[in-house]
């Protein structure tokens, strides 16, 4: 586990890194070590995005990417015996439209496997989770190391609006009461 309170010292001033600093330290260091909990072909995906997203972001990716795959091999009679290592890219050209959704399914009540904390995810979990899945096949598919991409044939969760509440509506209608 990566120690955040660590504060390094920025070789260039011998100054302390300021707290944005210290965070993308921070977030580089964990993606780096969930990165070993993939299969070694996602690093060239990561390494991809890096430019265009945040540290942030490319941690909840893998940590997305790799409940995918944990799922693969918990429910899928074809990756029962696989571990990590041994997928390849030409195992997600192999899936179909209707593993992705039995995926989609599986994210809304599933068994983390560090711990068996039971997570469950709204509309709002389901669509990054989706994106990140989307995001991963693009790279693979645009790079022509994939021909197919089943995750474009599964439409994405839908987002409902929240309610706006309008304070000033409510008190009003309780001062007149």
């Amino acid at each position: 586990m990566i120690d955040s309170s660590t504060n390094l010292i920025n070789t260039a001033s011998n100054k302390p890194h300021n707290y944005h600093e210290q965070s993308q330290i921070d977030q580089t260091l964990r993606l780096r070590e969930v990165l070993k909990t993939l299969p070694p072909f996602a690093k060239d995906y990561f390494r991809a995005i890096e430019p265009k997203s945040s540290a942030r972001t490319r941690i909840n990716y893998a940590y997305d990417i790799r409940v995918f795959f944990h799922f693969l091999m918990e429910n899928n009679p074809v990756y029962k015996n696989y571990t990590m290592d041994r997928f390849m890219p030409r195992d997600l050209e192999n899936l179909e439209p209707v593993d992705i959704e039995e995926y989609l399914e599986y994210l809304k009540v599933y068994k983390r496997d560090e711990d068996g904390e039971l997570i469950t995810n709204g509309e709002k979990g389901l669509a990054r989770k989706m994106s990140a899945l989307r995001s991963f096949y693009g790279y693979y598919f645009k790079h022509q190391i994939i021909q197919k991409n089943p995750t474009l044939l599964v439409d994405m969760p839908k987002l409902h609006d929240k309610a706006i509440i309008r304070c000033w509506i409510l008190w009003n209608l309780q001062a007149i009461t």
